[in-house]
């Protein structure tokens, strides 16, 4: 870990992206869209069953 109260805004890059931080960002924006397409679904199927019944 560099130090970093030397560095004013205009010289600050960013931190720097790792494979971890990739694979748990695409482990999340998965299960995300998981459960928002599941409880759409439910919803559907819950409002139909109701209609029919």
């Amino acid at each position: 870990m560099t130090d970093l109260t030397g560095l004013n805004d205009e010289e600050f890059v960013g931190f720097e992206h790792n494979a971890y931080q990739e694979n748990m960002h695409l482990l999340a924006t998965v299960s995300l869209w998981l459960i928002i397409v599941a409880g759409v679904a439910c919803g559907l199927f819950g409002f139909f069953w109701g209609l029919a019944h």
